[in-house]
């Protein structure tokens, strides 16, 4: 058997619950979740979607480490402690020899709790907007493909890769002080259309001008912890160097 100790939150109302649940071979976070809501309390709350560490829905934070309910093994959180009482977001866990029957889970940090494991994704999604994280081609487009050299290709790649699913964001220590911060992801995607050579120069300034701020690139304090947390790999600490130094650039050219 395995014990969830799970975080629930009605309005106001916060407390924790232990659900005992029979710990199958290769059965994931989310799976135990599931046998938690259809046969030892149906009120529990959460997102989930695709199942497949595609989507993102189920960002959660598990033993203080944000990461997806879907992508992480009950047998593998066997192996850490709790963590239970750090109030540090982690970005790793200890793995331990003796085996753990308990685990851990709460809401993603940084954002507000709807219910139970479920935030309020809005204000993420508001301040992904901020920074315009769409491309506007140039005026002039090619009749047919728009060729973009391989090394471009495989660094733009990257940041494609980002599924929203606001883990970086949980983990980021700026964006805990501060909810104006666009956030990793939103500075990741800000650098992925600076990056693409097909963006118009035009957009291409906006945007810089926006991220060109405390609450943008120069607000973040550098400690990589999105970046370690990251399912995907995504990079966003390092895009957010590039925005830097690309308007460090700009500046003196202008000067």
């Amino acid at each position: 058997m395995i014990k969830l100790k799970i975080r629930r939150q009605d309005g106001e109302k916060v407390w924790y619950d232990l659900f005992e649940v029979e710990d199958k071979p290769g059965m994931n976070l989310l799976e135990a979740l599931f046998y938690v809501q259809e046969k030892l309390d149906g009120s529990l709350t959460f997102r989930y979607s695709c199942r497949g560490a595609v989507c993102g829905s189920c960002g959660m934070l598990i033993n203080r480490v944000p990461r997806l309910a879907c992508k992480v093994q009950v047998s593998e959180l066997r192996k850490e402690p709790t963590n239970e009482g750090n109030p540090e977001v982690l970005i790793a866990n200890k793995k331990k020899e003796t085996d753990n029957d308990e685990i851990l889970i709460e809401p993603l940090p940084n954002l507000d709790v709807i219910r139970d494991l479920v935030v309020n994704m809005d204000p993420f999604y508001s301040l992904l907007e901020t920074v315009r994280p769409w491309l506007e081609m140039k005026n002039e487009i090619p009749e047919k493909e728009n060729i973009m050299d391989q090394e471009t290709q495989v660094k733009l790649e990257q940041y494609t890769n980002c599924i929203l699913c606001a883990i970086c964001h949980g983990s980021c220590p700026v964006a805990e002080r501060d909810r104006k911060y666009y956030g990793p992801a939103a500075l990741a995607k800000a650098w992925r259309f600076d990056f693409d050579p097909r963006e118009n120069e035009s957009n291409r300034k906006e945007r810089l001008e926006i991220v060109d701020s405390e609450s943008g690139v120069w607000g973040c304090d550098t400690v990589y912890k999105c970046v370690a947390v990251c399912p995907k790999k995504v990079a966003p600490t390092l895009g957010i160097n590039e925005l830097r130094n690309r308007i460090d650039t700009n500046k003196k050219k202008e000067e």
